[in-house]
């Protein structure tokens, strides 16, 4: 299980969210999100639990802790979750389910159609 931990202070490293997790059970990996291009941290962090209870329960136990005056975040996440589209690109290089507004994709009022007449 996939677990999303928000209000990680930006000092924290992977094997600190680590060992803060194992004392719940196996943790197959902890990462901590930074910034692709300046690789500053952004806050947030992902663990890998593969027992379900032991997951549960460390999310129990850390979900409104404090650090550094910021209670911490904490939440399984789903494989439908919207967390994962907007962290990996879609296929236009855009994030997964962002769309500006009035741009409905191939739909719409813009897009010119067989004939050449605007929406019809």
């Amino acid at each position: 299980m996939q677990i999303l931990v928000v209000n990680i202070p930006p000092e924290f490293t992977d094997t600190e969210l680590k060992s803060m997790f194992e004392e719940f059970g196996t943790v197959l990996s902890a990462k901590i999100g930074k910034d692709k291009k300046t690789g500053a941290p952004e806050g947030y962090g992902i663990v890998e639990m593969p027992v379900k209870h032991e997951a549960r329960a460390s999310v129990d136990a850390l979900r409104g802790k404090e650090m550094q005056g910021k209670p911490l975040r904490v939440r399984i996440l789903k494989p439908d979750d919207p967390f994962h589209s907007a962290t990996k690109p879609g296929r236009d290089g855009m994030s997964g389910s962002r769309q500006f507004r009035g741009d409905g994709g191939n739909r719409g009022s813009g897009v010119l159609r067989r004939g050449g007449q605007r929406g019809s």
